[in-house]
C-alpha cells in the first residue's frame, strides 16, 4: 500500500501544532489541505490532458475525507468523519468572523 497520502498530511499537521501551537492554525491548515485537493480533483476530471490527469488521480486524493475511509473503516471512520466535519463549521465560523471583522 502507498501510504504517502497519509505521512504527508500527518507531518503537515504535525508541523502546524508543533510551529504554531493554536487550535485556529490547526483548522485553516485543514481547510486550505481540503481545498487545494478539491481543486486538483476538479482539474483532474477537467482537464484534456490526459497525462496530467492521470498524474493528479494516481498521487493526489480527492480530499481529506477520502484518505480517512482509505485507511479506516466502521466506526472509527464515522467518528473520524464527523470530527472532520466539525473542524470545518469551525473553520467556516472562522472565515466568517475575518470577512465580518473586515467590513467594519
Amino acid at each position: 500500500m502507498n501510504y504517502l497520502d497519509l505521512i504527508i498530511l500527518i507531518i503537515l499537521i504535525v508541523l502546524v501544532i508543533f510551529c504554531f501551537r493554536s487550535f485556529k492554525t490547526f483548522v485553516y491548515l485543514l481547510g486550505i489541505i481540503e481545498v487545494f485537493l478539491r481543486i486538483l480533483n476538479f482539474v483532474a476530471t477537467h482537464i484534456k490532458i490526459s497525462k496530467i490527469s492521470i498524474f493528479i488521480i494516481k498521487h493526489f486524493p480527492t480530499s481529506i475525507t477520502s484518505i480517512i475511509n482509505k485507511y479506516t473503516n466502521g466506526i472509527v471512520s464515522d467518528v473520524l468523519i464527523w470530527i472532520f466535519v466539525i473542524l470545518m463549521f469551525f473553520w467556516l465560523i472562522y472565515l466568517l468572523k475575518y470577512f465580518i471583522k473586515k467590513k467594519k
